[in-house]
C-alpha cells in the first residue's frame, strides 16, 4: 500500500504531506481547487509522464515522493530478482523534475531509469485514469483484459511470442537465399568477384600502418643520411683528430691523475669511462646504419603503389582493415547460402512451415483458453452490475478471428457486448452505454480482476462520474467492499463516497498577499460533516452537519 505521500512544488502546491489509510481515502474539494494534481504527482512519481509545466511558477524544479509498505515475500523477491534493489516491507521510491528537463529517480536511495520505477509502480498500484473509461471501448484492451484475468494466458502468450521470433529468424534467412534465379546469379558473380579480389590482394594485419611508417622513413632518406653522416663525423671521425672519443678520451686521462685521490674523483673516472664504451657502441651503430642507409627507387614505388590499393579496397569495403575482414566473413557466407540455395530453400521452407503449424497450435490453444476465460469473466462482470444497480445488465463476448495467419497477441479479435436495458438486444459496448452505466462497467471489472492480481492499490480518479442518486450510494459501497481487500485512493464529488470513506482529504485553494497555493488537509469530525455537507448542497451550519453526519453514521 502507499502509505505516505510528499509533493514539492508540484503546480499550486509548494510543499504536501499525506498520509495514507490502508482502505477506502477519498479526496474531495471544489472543482479547480487541485484535486487533479495529487493524482497528477501520483502519476509522475509512478513513472509516468513528466511535464515541465507542472513546475511550480519561480521554482527551479519539482519533486514526489512516495513511500510502499507491507510489500509482500512475492513483490521483494520480484524486485530483487529483476532489478537488484534490496528492499525489505518498505520501498521508498522519489523522483524530481528540473526545468531543463533533467529526470532523476531513486528507488531506496539508488539512482534507477525512470522505466525501472514504471515497472516496479505497475506490480504495485492500479492507476484508473478517466481515459480508462475510453480504452475499455477499445477492442485491443478489451483482449488485455481477457489475458489479464486468465490464468494461463501471459504463458501462452510468451510462448507464441518465442515462436514468432523463431519464425522471423527463419524466413531473414530464407531472404538471403535470394530472389528469382537472375537476381541470386548476379549476386553470386558480385560475391564471388568481391572475394577473389580480397583474397588475391593477400592483406596482412597492421599492413597498411606498417607501409606508410616505411614510407614516411624513406620519404625522408637524405635527411636521415645527412644527419647520420653529421653526428658519426663529429663523434667518430673527425679529420683534426679532435672528435667526441678522442675529446673524451683526452678527458679521462685527465682524470685518471687523480682517480686515487679520492672516491669522488674515482667514481668520476668510471663514469666518463662508461660513457666512451656507450659513444662508441653507438658510432658502430649509425656506422652500420650509413653502410645500410641507401634509398631502393623500386621498393619506395612498391610501397607507395601499395598504400593507394590498399586505400581503395578499404574505402570499397568498409573503411579499414577490420570492416573489410568483416564484410568477407560476410558475404562468404552469403555466397555459401546462394550457391547451396536450393537445398538450404527447401530446409527452411519445411522447418518454417512446421513452425506455422505450431504457431497455429499454440494460437488455438491460446483461443480457447481465452473463451474460457472470457465466459467466467463476463458471467462475473454481469452479476456485478446487477449488485451496482443495474439489475437488467446483461454481457456477452464475441469472438472473431483477424485477417492474419498469426500476431504476437494471437488471432482473435473480442468485442464485448452489452445491454442494460429488458427487451433490448445486446450491442457493442461502445455503441450502447451511458457516462453512469461506464462507470459501473469499468468498477465492476476492477473488482473482477482484483481477485486475479496481486496489485494492492487501486487509485481512482472520478470513476463516480455521472453517477447520483441511490447509484451513488450502491457504488459507495462498493468500493467500500472493494477495500476490505484493497487500498483505494478516490477523488470523487459524491457525498455517498466521502461518507463512505476510512480517511478523507480536502483539497483547498487559497490566495496570500503574494501568489496562490493549494493545500490538503485530512478531515475529522466537524470538518467532515461541513465537506459532506458541502457536497450534499446542504448549508454548512448546524443543520447541514447533521444531516452529513446521519449520512456518515449510517455508512
Amino acid at each position: 500500500m502507499i502509505q505516505t505521500l510528499k509533493i514539492e512544488n508540484v503546480a499550486l502546491i509548494d510543499k504536501a504531506e499525506l498520509n495514507f489509510n490502508e482502505k477506502l481515502n477519498v479526496i474531495s474539494g471544489e472543482t479547480g481547487a487541485g484535486k487533479s494534481i495529487m493524482l497528477d504527482s501520483l502519476s509522475f512519481v509512478f513513472g509516468g509522464r513528466a511535464d515541465k509545466t507542472l513546475i511550480r511558477s519561480g521554482c527551479n524544479s519539482m519533486k514526489v515522493e512516495a513511500i510502499f509498505s507491507f510489500l509482500t515475500k512475492k513483490q521483494v523477491k520480484h524486485i530483487y530478482e529483476n532489478y537488484q534493489i534490496e528492499c525489505g516491507e518498505e520501498l521508498f521510491i522519489s523522483r524530481e523534475l528540473d526545468v531543463n528537463g533533467k529526470n532523476t529517480c531513486k528507488i531506496n536511495g539508488e539512482l534507477v531509469p525512470v522505466a525501472v520505477v514504471k515497472k516496479i509502480c505497475s506490480m504495485l498500484v492500479d492507476v484508473h485514469g478517466q481515459s480508462e473509461h475510453l480504452a475499455i471501448l477499445d477492442n485491443d484492451y478489451q483482449l488485455k483484459i481477457i489475458d489479464l484475468f486468465g490464468k494461463n494466458n501471459a504463458a501462452i502468450l510468451s510462448n507464441l511470442s518465442e515462436k514468432i521470433e523463431e519464425l522471423k529468424e527463419i524466413e531473414r534467412q530464407i531472404k538471403q537465399l535470394g530472389g528469382s534465379e537472375t537476381e541470386k546469379q548476379n549476386l553470386i558473380d558480385l560475391y564471388s568477384y568481391q572475394i577473389k579480389e580480397i583474397e588475391e590482394a593477400d592483406i596482412k594485419p597492421n599492413e597498411y600502418e606498417e607501409l606508410l611508417n616505411e614510407k614516411k622513413e624513406m620519404a625522408q632518406f637524405e635527411k636521415i643520411n645527412n644527419a647520420l653522416t653529421e653526428f658519426y663525423t663529429l663523434s667518430a671521425q673527425n679529420s683534426f683528430g679532435e672528435s667526441a672519443v678522442d675529446l673524451l678520451s683526452l678527458a679521462k686521462k685527465s682524470l685518471n691523475s687523480i682517480a686515487e685521490v679520492n672516491e669522488t674523483y674515482k667514481q668520476l673516472y668510471e663514469r666518463i669511462e662508461s660513457a666512451i664504451i656507450e659513444i662508441r657502441d653507438i658510432n658502430d651503430c649509425v656506422d652500420s646504419a650509413l653502410n645500410n642507409n641507401s634509398f631502393n627507387e623500386e621498393r619506395f614505388n612498391f610501397v607507395d603503389n601499395r598504400i593507394d590499393f590498399l586505400k581503395t579496397l578499404f574505402r570499397k569495403y568498409g573503411g579499414n582493415y577490420e570492416s573489410l575482414i568483416s564484410y568477407y566473413d560476410e558475404i562468404s557466407v552469403k555466397l555459401d547460402n546462394l550457391l547451396n540455395g536450393a537445398e538450404k530453400y527447401k530446409k527452411l521452407s519445411i522447418e518454417k512451415e512446421d513452425l506455422l503449424d505450431e504457431i497455429d497450435v499454440v494460437q488455438r490453444k491460446l483461443s480457447d483458453e481465452r473463451k474460457a476465460s472470457a465466459l467466467i469473466l463476463k458471467e462475473k462482470m454481469q452479476q456485478e452490475l446487477i449488485t451496482l444497480g443495474m439489475p437488467n445488465a446483461r454481457m456477452d463476448i464475441e469472438f472473431s478471428k483477424i485477417d492474419e495467419r498469426y500476431s504476437l497477441t494471437g488471432v482473435d479479435r473480442v468485442e464485448y457486448m452489452f445491454s442494460s436495458n429488458l427487451g433490448f438486444e445486446l450491442k457493442p459496448l461502445n455503441k450502447v452505454v451511458s457516462g453512469g452505466e461506464m462507470s459501473r462497467v469499468m468498477l465492476a471489472y476492477k473488482i473482477v480482476v482484483s481477485s486475479v492480481d496481486d496489485i494492492h492499490t487501486i487509485v481512482f480518479d472520478e470513476i463516480d462520474s455521472g453517477l447520483s442518486g441511490n447509484i451513488a450510494t450502491v457504488v459507495a459501497e462498493y468500493m467500500a467492499r472493494l477495500s476490505k481487500t484493497k487500498q483505494i485512493i478516490a477523488v470523487s464529488h459524491l457525498p455517498q463516497i466521502c461518507a463512505m470513506a476510512d480517511q478523507n482529504v480536502k483539497v483547498e485553494k487559497f490566495s496570500d498577499a503574494v501568489t496562490t497555493h493549494t493545500k490538503a488537509t485530512i478531515l475529522k469530525d466537524d470538518l467532515l460533516y461541513m465537506e459532506i455537507a458541502r457536497l450534499m448542497g446542504a448549508e454548512e451550519n448546524e443543520q447541514g452537519k447533521q444531516v452529513a453526519k446521519n449520512l456518515k453514521l449510517k455508512n
